[in-house]
């Protein structure tokens, strides 16, 4: 059965707190490209010439005047380094051209003095920035030459050859480097110092930096480096920010607010409305921290280069940090963020003073598709030289082929993520070693590739499924779609994802993809997936699950996605509003190595034995296997410490089957509580008031004086308009004369329960209008109108910004439509589309698929992405005429925070948070303008706010 919804959407800084999984982060102004529980694992890379056993071909070799042949099947993924990546690059073979002169190109910036005086110096940045260009042009390292590595610092540098770090200087450095480097070319570019905002954009002050003319004088990502990331090619790019946010003296009456950082996200991953999955991949940021984090120093370098070099220098390639079963002398980018998110917080809770300090974390944005190599390990390459040398000496002398010989130095060069291919690569090993004679790891080897082949009828179930997810998008999809595009769209997403080079001929006939006939195409998805053998990244249904994802990319569609079955499993709450598990919010306290419990949800099982706010979970203990409910084998892990554990750990370990039993030991006042529970269905609250009761109910009456109360909807799943409905009949009973709807925040829902709530308030009303594709087998057009009566006995407001979407969005515009309320605040986010969301009964998992447009009661444009998106264009909810009342980006960062503290549920003798209108000048507005409405529409007591238009 499926799911209508005109939700939800992921919005930057609304919502950390995930009640789905009960995981919270730390409130950040920039975000991960890609929630953790969003997709399964994507490993993205065109950083290899040879990377698998190619299928068809043949290994010659040459023993004892016999010639033996060998089918090649792909054993995927040994991620070999092109031969362009100078200072780490595969070994050259004698039959090779040589490689051109590219590899990668590295500028560094370090701007710690400053001319003037309003900003106070970073101490470290200019020693940080000279540190790490040493190690990026040591030849032990990167070896990177003089003419491909630019220093820039707060003054030249003349043994570096270094520049002052002005804004026209890292631009022209800038340009050079993506002008001078190709596809799979890597690009690092590095900052150390300070920063601020500049309306909108990101600002990095450069010594010459004048303060209050920071727009013009500073180096501002968004706009300064605009036009050379336009032209990236390929290029593999890491992004190093170490960059304070504060130290700067603004004078006279200006607010500095903090940055977003969605300019600089744009400038290397593009729209920020793109899916995380299908962002660029091999394009990774790596910050310093969250950014209202202060810096911490580790000797004369800050913490976060300190760490930075030692894992660059070798570090992050060894346990258990490296890749694979032993290190394999490469630095790659998984190791480096794997290194730095153990080391930092690790280190910043010896040297930290404050608690803020101890709770120092880098952020890492893009790893999820980001999986190349970076420097070398010394400790490790002149082993993995000398099995080169003994691999090529073998070919030279006949023993294996150049086939093999290619195979081998690929796989002994960087280690293989695939449990087949590192059996091979110890095969390679121990044939270079020689401990394993050529005949020997013939016949192992081929043993190996008999044991990968793909069952006949595996083939035929991919191709099957894949097809079933075809027919769903032509069938339903809101514009017209070719199956034989959306096919070849599967099949390279799904290489691409595994990071396997598509076989020539397969791009070949894929390069028409709309003259596909359904048999030429169901063939080629067999074909395609037969090549790639039995492995485990494409097992239990991860084949099909990430050729569907690809394929809904394609789409370019940011509401239309695929979630395979962890997914779904995960993002229960999203819609439906309810999760199995025992129903707390958490999040990871630096300070305490530990699980913080931001909040029990009312009536789970955790709320119900007592655990409250403030809790550490120090240990989980579990009996039975989450899923199945069995007991759980005596040789498995049962108890569980916290201390490292990374918040997706704990909630896969903490969720589970409903009537199953799970352990947490909590630590409370210094001592230790064990509460054994019992995990059932949790319903997420969405319908939330002023504050809490002993009982942890809501009182919704805001102003007991003029009787107005207050109701905010967090989402519209299947329970918010009966709980909605609840709240307004205590309300009533309470004499409630005027409303207040905060819809301020909420990403949307079900398309039912928006209808639900605007019927409640206009009744037998037009409520809103769907529209599919003509053609298409959605249905046709609906115009839906309510079929109760509506309650018009109270003054309604409704309060909408920026982040109210979809659903909202429609709630909004019928009331507005329908003269039913005041609409004040700021303009909504415009998302005009509808979805469905259908079971993928093939998978387990869903396919959620953009099916119509909807329009409010007037007719008017809602979406966004049907216009140019500029200010001027019809979208979106507007507040009525003279009601629009902006926040600063502080007072916005202010209020959500406010907003996600007011659904904490409070340890007992605690003080509850409230709704107040004293530092919530939306909410004030709402208030003032009601107030004057019931004491009969006299002057507003804010003039600013006169008396509500039907506009």
């Amino acid at each position: 059965m499926s799911r209508l919804t005109v939700g939800q959407i992921r919005l930057t800084g609304w919502g950390e707190c995930d009640n789905v999984t009960g995981g919270c982060q730390p409130r950040a102004r920039v975000r991960e490209a890609g929630h953790p529980a969003q997709f399964g694992p994507s490993r993205h890379a065109r950083d290899r010439t040879v990377s698998h056993w190619s299928p068809g071909s043949t290994g010659i070799v040459k023993q004892k005047g016999r010639r033996m042949k060998s089918r090649m099947w792909l054993l995927g993924a040994v991620a070999f380094v092109a031969a362009a990546f100078a200072g780490s690059q595969s070994p050259a073979r004698a039959d090779e051209p040589a490689a051109k002169p590219t590899g990668p190109y590295v500028v560094v910036v370090g701007a710690g003095q400053f001319e003037d005086k309003a900003i106070d110096p970073r101490p470290t940045a200019d020693a940080d920035a000279k540190a790490l260009y040493d190690v990026f042009t040591d030849s032990k390292y990167l070896g990177v030459p003089a003419d491909r590595a630019n220093l820039l610092t707060s003054t030249a540098d003349a043994a570096r050859g270094g520049q002052v770090a002005t804004r026209d200087a890292i631009v022209k450095a800038v340009e050079s480097a993506i002008n001078h480097t190709g596809k799979d070319d890597l690009i690092i570019l590095a900052f150390f110092g300070r920063g601020a905002s500049a309306g909108d954009r990101t600002a990095f002050l450069t010594p010459d930096t004048v303060f209050k003319e920071r727009a013009k004088t500073s180096l501002v990502f968004g706009s300064d480096l605009d036009g050379p990331f336009k032209k990236v090619k390929g290029q593999k790019i890491l992004l190093l920010m170490d960059v304070h946010y504060k130290g700067f003296k603004p004078g006279g009456e200006e607010k500095v607010t903090e940055p977003t950082l969605t300019d600089v996200d744009a400038l290397l991953f593009g729209s920020e409305d793109k899916e995380d999955s299908v962002r660029p991949q091999d394009r990774l940021m790596l910050l310093s921290g969250f950014i209202s984090s202060d810096p911490l120093a580790k000797g004369n370098l800050s913490l976060f280069a300190s760490t930075l070099i030692d894992a660059l220098k070798g570090a992050a390639d060894t346990p258990p940090n490296n890749e694979g079963y032993e290190p394999d002398g490469l630095v790659t980018s998984d190791e480096l963020v794997k290194y730095l998110d153990n080391e930092i917080p690790k280190h910043a809770r010896l040297i930290g003073k404050t608690d803020k300090e101890k709770e120092a974390q880098p952020i890492a944005i893009g790893s999820r598709t980001s999986h190349f190599p970076i420097t070398r390990n010394p400790a490790v390459t002149a082993s993995v030289k000398t099995r080169l040398d003994a691999l090529q000496a073998l070919a030279k002398a006949g023993a294996i082929d150049a086939e093999l010989d290619k195979e081998g130095a690929a796989l002994l060069w960087r280690m293989p993520k695939l449990k087949a291919s590192q059996e091979l690569r110890k095969d390679y090993q121990k044939l270079a070693d020689g401990t394993l004679k050529p005949d020997a790891f013939i016949a192992a080897r081929t043993a190996l590739r008999d044991s990968l082949a793909l069952a006949r009828k595996e083939a035929d179930g991919y191709a099957r499924k894949v097809n079933d997810a075809v027919e769903v998008v032509t069938r339903y999809y809101v514009k017209e779609t070719n199956p034989g595009e959306l096919v070849a769209a599967a099949i390279k997403g799904m290489y691409r994802r595994i990071e396997e080079p598509l076989p020539t001929d397969l791009e070949e006939a894929l390069k028409s993809p709309k003259t596909l006939t359904e048999a030429r195409w169901t063939a080629l998805l067999k074909d395609a997936r037969t090549r790639l053998g039995r492995r485990e990244d494409l097992e239990l249904n991860k084949d099909v699950d990430v050729s569907v994802l690809m394929m809904m990319a394609s789409l370019n569609d940011p509401y239309s996605v695929y979630f395979d079955e962890d997914t779904v499993r995960k993002m229960l709450s999203g819609l439906k509003g309810r999760f199995p598990g025992v129903g707390i919010q958490i999040r990871r306290d630096a300070v305490h190595d530990a699980l913080l419990v931001v909040t029990p949800i009312k009536g789970s099982p955790a709320h119900a034995a007592g655990i409250q706010a403030g809790d550490l979970i120090v240990r989980v203990i579990r009996s039975v296997d989450n899923k199945t409910g069995a007991p759980l084998p005596d040789d498995a892990q049962k108890e569980y410490s916290t201390k490292g554990m990374k918040t997706d750990d704990a909630i896969g370990i903490i969720t589970g089957k409903p009537g199953t039993p799970i352990t947490l030991v909590i630590e409370r006042d210094g001592k230790e509580i064990t509460f054994p529970l019992k995990r059932n269905w949790v319903s997420v609250e969405t319908v939330l008031g002023v504050k809490r009761d002993g009982a942890a109910d809501w009182d919704f009456l805001l102003d007991p004086k003029h009787k107005i109360g207050y109701v905010r909807l967090t989402q519209f799943t299947q329970s918010t308009s009966g709980d909605l409905k609840v709240a307004i009949q205590e309300l009533k009973q309470s004499g409630m004369k005027g409303m207040i709807l905060d819809l301020r925040g909420n990403p949307g829902g079900f398309l039912v329960s928006a209808k639900q709530v605007c019927e409640m308030f206009v009744g037998r009303e037009k409520l809103v209008s769907v529209r599919p594709r003509a053609n298409g087998d959605a249905g046709p057009s609906q115009t839906y109108r309510g079929e109760r009566p509506g309650d018009k006995s109270f003054e309604v407001v409704v309060l909408i910004n920026g982040h109210s979407a979809s659903a909202s969005e429609i709630v909004a515009a019928c009331l507005q439509d329908h003269n039913r309320a005041a609409i004040i605040g700021e303009r909504s986010y415009g998302k005009g589309s509808v979805q469905d969301v259908i079971p993928f009964r093939e998978t387990g998992g869903e396919i959620k698929l953009t099916i119509a447009r909807y329009f409010p009661p007037s007719d008017r444009n809602i979406d966004k992405h049907a216009t140019s998106g500029s200010p001027e264009d019809v979208w979106g909810v507007r507040p009525d005429q003279g009601l629009e009342v902006k926040l600063t980006r502080e007072e916005s960062n202010d209020l959500e925070t406010h907003m996600r503290d007011l659904e904490i549920i409070p340890a007992p003798g605690g003080k509850p948070i409230l709704v107040t209108e004293e530092n919530d000048k939306q909410l004030k507005a709402a208030l003032d303008y009601l107030r004057q409405q019931l004491a009969g529409g006299g002057k507003a007591p804010n003039a600013a706010l006169p008396k509500k238009s039907g506009g």
